[in-house]
């Protein structure tokens, strides 16, 4: 039965298990001469908007690594970086090139390029560290000492060791949100909003198995990847059984269900209308959320239809500026125009992680921070390339004019779709692992660009 078999893949997670694991089944990469990168020569270079330009490189050498790459000037009026959550669920999982046609359908936004995002976690395939989305946090607590990309209302992108804070304010009393989207205990208050599901609770074992099954079928990028865990029968009856037992602790909280009054963002107090309160199953509201609320901690709000209460979502870096949306990843790679990698500082110890030569993925941004820097790097392919250690890609980024820049997830979730074409997947359907977030460059419609000033 293809749940009992015990596979080793990598859907990524922490890549301190990298070469510690006893159920590791991948061979190792091939080990290529390490060759001091100083140049990139241009095989391509074009404009794909105003303001977006692709490019396509190779470094020097006997055995050189291939890279493609997206700088979008943030001072160009109408383009824009927005986050894409796999299936617009916080477990949701989903190709990027289909996230691409999805997005453009249901937000009206035309997506130039998108690139891979945060790693994510085994089986629940919920993001590792803080990822926002126009202003609506998916993921709040940090890992590690993980960076983050964090980007401004008007597009400026702040790399740094983000940690985002929860609140709920109700009256003059000030309450701590402790997660988003999923329960770990029965004393907490959690906020859910609509990544978190249509219902809360959300969680059921069906979707658990689906997702595990998703699992399996990704060995196939097995060999392409920097991190494993073991896929076993087990994991997935302890995520099943973890599943059931958050579904059954969430049920009878007291859920306050809100409307919010203006746009949500980080940094900003969001005023919202209290709907209506509930125990055990209910609707999560369009443009809204639900608080989810301790039968203990229930006198403190005494909330009632009609009321107003707050959320608020606050950054321990930068607390004046307007936070719209946010990606981890790990290390930082550049950090003011110094070259290096910050793997062993931010908890990552995998071997493979750090130095083989693999596929990867890293945004940065120049001094000015006026211009994005997104950029891939290919697998070896048997044509004589190879791909990058991380001191590879931090070079590579230096060289591709990154100021500041991080590493984001890689191996076979690596890909950057550039006007609908995977660029570095063979084939007009090309088989790719479904990845839980994407990071787009957008062309704005007219509409959202207009909401987006008044917004402001």
């Amino acid at each position: 039965m293809l749940l009992s078999v015990l596979v080793a893949i990598s859907l990524v997670a922490d890549p301190v298990f990298a070469d510690a694991s006893p159920l590791r089944k991948h061979k190792r990469a091939k080990r290529v001469p390490t060759e001091k990168i100083s140049t990139l020569t241009p095989l391509l270079e074009s404009t794909i908007a105003e303001g977006v330009r692709y490019g396509r490189y190779k470094t020097n050498g006997r055995n050189p690594i291939l890279v493609h790459t997206i700088k979008m000037d943030r001072t160009v009026p109408g383009v824009a970086a927005r986050i894409v959550k796999g299936e617009n669920l916080a477990d949701g999982r989903e190709p990027i090139a289909e996230m691409t046609y999805r997005y453009a359908e249901e937000i009206g936004n035309n997506i130039l390029a998108l690139v891979n995002a945060n790693f994510w976690t085994a089986v629940r395939n919920t993001p590792v560290g803080p990822c926002v989305i126009d202003g609506e946090v998916i993921e709040m607590n940090p890992y590690k000492k993980w960076s983050s990309a964090f980007f401004t209302a008007d597009n400026r992108v702040l790399i740094d060791t983000f940690r985002i804070l929860g609140s709920v304010i109700w009256g003059d009393q000030k309450f701590t949100v402790s997660n988003v989207n999923r329960r770990m205990d029965s004393l907490s208050i959690v906020v859910y909003n609509g990544y978190g599901g249509s219902t809360v609770p959300f969680v059921n074992a069906k979707r658990i198995e689906q997702a595990f099954e998703k699992a399996v079928k990704d060995s196939i990028f097995l060999e392409k990847d920097s991190t494993e865990i073991a896929m076993s029968l087990e994991l997935l009856r302890t995520e099943i059984a973890r599943a059931q037992l958050e579904s059954s602790i969430e049920h009878p909280m007291v859920k306050i269900r809100v409307r919010y009054l203006r746009n949500p963002s980080l940094n900003r107090r969001l005023p919202c209308v209290v709907l209506d309160v509930d125990t055990g199953t209910v609707n999560t509201p369009l443009r809204g959320a639900v608080v989810s609320v301790p039968k203990t901690s229930w006198l403190a709000f005494s909330a009632h239809a009609g009321d107003t209460l707050f959320l608020e979502y606050t950054t321990n870096l930068f607390t004046n500026e307007r936070f719209m949306n946010a990606v981890a990843g790990t290390p930082r790679i550049v950090r003011n125009g110094v070259a290096r990698q910050e793997a062993l500082k931010e908890g990552a110890t995998g071997r493979r992680f750090i130095t083989h030569h693999l596929a990867r993925t890293a945004i940065g941004t120049d001094r000015s921070g006026n211009q994005l820097i997104l950029a891939v790097v290919e697998t070896a392919n048997g044509m004589g390339n190879r791909g990058a250690s991380l001191d590879d890609m931090a070079k590579i980024m230096q060289l591709l004019g990154a100021h500041q820049a991080m590493n984001l997830d890689g191996g076979g979730s690596t890909g950057m779709i550039v006007d609908g074409d995977n660029v570095i997947a063979d084939g007009a359907n090309p088989h790719t692992r479904p990845v839980s977030v994407g990071l787009a460059i957008v062309r704005l419609s007219h509409v959202l660009r207009s909401s987006l000033q008044y917004s402001r």
